[in-house]
């Protein structure tokens, strides 16, 4: 339980009361002197989970640009029987992320949303393993790529940083899921150069190979539900390993397609697949931002709150105007 005290103006005495009164908290006034102006001071004893949107709506009917005028709250021990018999009233309001939880999710997204020379000679394993599980049909061996492929975090890191409001980082984490999907890309291509030289490629393409080499708006819409599933699969405490293999399915399979037809003069396959991925990446981001989005993570003052969702927009709109060329480039070929 937290205390909470609001200094301010007798013109704002009627706002703040609405404020308070609005989340059913109970809260005491007094008139104090502050230098030579007379101030009002509320006191109230409000739970944590409710103490970042509450501050938010007082910081907005109080001018806080007057040096008499401030918002401070401290954390208490016990309980006020006022504040119990209210609890059950405030849980509606109970879903916000602490700012300790937020802090938590911040640094593994920070932590994984780079990668390392590790986690891209995994990538470069799971090309190579998807490459063999692909020319032969085996799609045990392409599930088993599917388990080594690092991709989740950088998704995972591009999205909270979005959400936050912290464009650096999330530019950061788009270049690992590029430099990612670049060793695949090259690793397939490289392996698939020397089994062809050897004699041991397929002369046609395979039956998975060749499913990956088909674009359509439905995967647009299944890359977003997917974004959207593997990020709340991941803030939700469930296993990485869970998640991590259904985002891999949508981008290793497509990515070493993309390499094997390049090198084999598979042109269709080629177009189709490189079609395919970049739907399935731009689906992945834009589910994933719909996922935090929805979930309301975001920061926890209100002016850096402000400010994350304006950039949260803007890159919604970037990856919605982005969908709507791939959506008018599929309307355009033929099928």
């Amino acid at each position: 339980m937290l205390r909470l005290e609001v200094y301010c103006d007798e013109t704002e005495e009627e706002q703040v009361s609405a404020v308070l009164g609005k989340w059913n908290v109970q809260f005491y006034v007094e008139e104090v002197r502050g230098n030579d102006n007379r101030v009002l001071k509320f006191v109230a004893f409000v739970p944590d989970f409710i103490i970042n949107d509450l501050a938010d709506e007082l910081m907005k009917v109080i001018d806080l640009r007057k040096g008499h005028s401030a918002i401070t709250w401290s954390q208490v021990s016990g309980k006020s029987v006022k504040y119990a018999n209210s609890l059950k009233s405030l849980r509606k309001f109970k879903r916000r992320w602490s700012l300790a939880a937020i802090e938590n999710l911040i640094e593994d997204a920070n932590n994984q949303a780079t990668v390392d020379p590790i986690q891209l000679t995994l990538g470069a394993v799971a090309s190579i393993i998807a490459l063999f599980g692909l020319i032969n049909d085996s799609i045990v061996m392409i599930i088993s790529a599917m388990l080594l492929s690092p991709i989740l975090g950088p998704l995972y890191g591009f999205s909270l940083n979005v959400v936050m409001g912290r464009g650096r980082d999330a530019l950061d984490a788009v270049y690992s899921i590029l430099k990612l999907l670049v060793v695949i890309f090259l690793s397939a291509a490289i392996v698939t150069l020397l089994l062809k030289l050897a004699g041991t490629m397929p002369p046609q393409p395979t039956y998975e190979i060749a499913i990956r080499g088909n674009s359509g708006l439905v995967y647009i819409l299944l890359a977003v539900i997917l974004g959207y599933a593997g990020i709340v699969a991941i803030v939700s405490k469930i296993p990485e390993i869970l998640a991590g293999v259904s985002i891999a399915a949508a981008l290793v399979p497509p990515t070493t397609v993309i390499g094997i037809s390049l090198v084999m003069g598979w042109w269709d396959v080629f177009s189709g697949s490189l079609i395919l991925t970049l739907e399935n990446i731009l689906g992945l981001l834009t589910g994933s931002l719909l996922g935090l989005y929805i979930l309301n993570v975001s920061p926890r003052s209100y002016y850096e709150r402000r400010a994350a969702r304006l950039y949260t927009k803007r890159t919604m709109l970037v990856l919605a105007l982005m969908i709507t060329l791939i959506v008018l480039l599929e309307l355009m070929v033929p099928g």
